[in-house]
């Protein structure tokens, strides 16, 4: 869909659930897009077939709110769909960029620490099923094919970990995109992934950014020292680490057709996962 497309699917959204939208302004168009209102609300437009994902989405900012781990409030208690795309409604926790490292180990560690409840319905962490994604890249069938045998090992290796805690409920995607700075303190956002599952996950998720990606090591230090474990001193961190990057390698290649920056950042990520960019942290940005 274009942007004036999904402005207008928002917009229509918002008169379904009674939202003010004189001005509407997108904030990320790829996947689940989100955009703002001048409200001010945070409108989530959930990809087709999401509707559930989107419930859950709402149902857990609630819970982990009652839990004192802090999340944006829904606006609207149930999804409005528009096209067959479930639409949600967020308060607005303003542009104060990723909450601070420390914050975020603190929150994960609460979170990892509760209950699991069963009246959300969360779903069991599984790898997702990656074929569908590969035949979407937009690269040549022999990268697609190595991409299948990478999958399969990587497979090979996750089915192989034994995990050293019970699985907990975890956020699912904690990178300092889906955090959030704001003047009450940092919160988690971006539930859509929230399951029950590892807390290694969530833990290899932020260590990930800083030894393969761009964040610096005093992040990881300052998350790791908050949280209270080093799960990058644990033998299956990574394969976690791995499955990450294969999944942000993907993403890459599925939307390589954007621009000349994101076809370059594609194909330096897929060259990096083959051994051809030299050791880790590389320097992946945004496609």
């Amino acid at each position: 869909m274009t942007t004036i497309d999904i402005v207008d699917l928002a917009r229509r959204a918002c008169v379904g659930a009674h939202i003010p939208s004189r001005r509407i302004v997108p904030i990320r168009l790829r996947d689940n897009a989100m955009l703002r209102t001048d409200g001010p609300t945070v409108i989530r437009v959930h990809q087709r077939g999401q509707l559930s994902t989107a419930v859950r989405e709402l149902r857990a900012a609630d819970w982990l709110r009652s839990h004192h781990v802090r999340a944006p409030e829904p606006l609207v208690p149930d999804p409005v769909v528009v096209d067959g795309r479930p639409v949600t409604f967020w308060e607005d926790l303003g542009g104060g960029g990723p909450a601070d490292a420390a914050e975020t180990g603190t929150m994960l560690a609460r979170l990892h620490a509760l209950r699991v409840p069963s009246h959300l319905g969360l779903a069991r962490f599984a790898l997702p099923e990656f074929t569908a994604r590969i035949a979407q890249c937009l690269t040549d069938e022999a990268s697609k094919s190595w991409l299948s045998e990478h999958c399969a090992q990587l497979r090979s290796r996750w089915d192989g970990l034994e995990w050293p805690d019970p699985w907990c409920v975890i956020h699912g995607d904690p990178s300092p995109a889906n955090t959030m700075a704001a003047p009450q303190g940092g919160h988690v956002v971006d539930l859509e992934r929230c399951c029950i599952g590892p807390p290694q996950w969530d833990q290899a998720t932020v260590a990930f950014q800083s030894d393969t990606l761009s964040d610096p090591p005093s992040r990881w230090a300052r998350f790791r020292d908050a949280y209270g474990a080093d799960v990058t001193a644990w033998e299956g961190y990574t394969v976690i680490r791995d499955v990450r990057s294969f999944e942000l390698c993907l993403f890459a290649l599925r939307h390589a057709g954007v621009s000349a920056h994101a076809r370059a950042q594609a194909d330096y990520r897929l060259a990096c996962l083959r051994g051809q960019k030299g050791e880790r942290p590389w320097n992946w940005v945004a496609p």
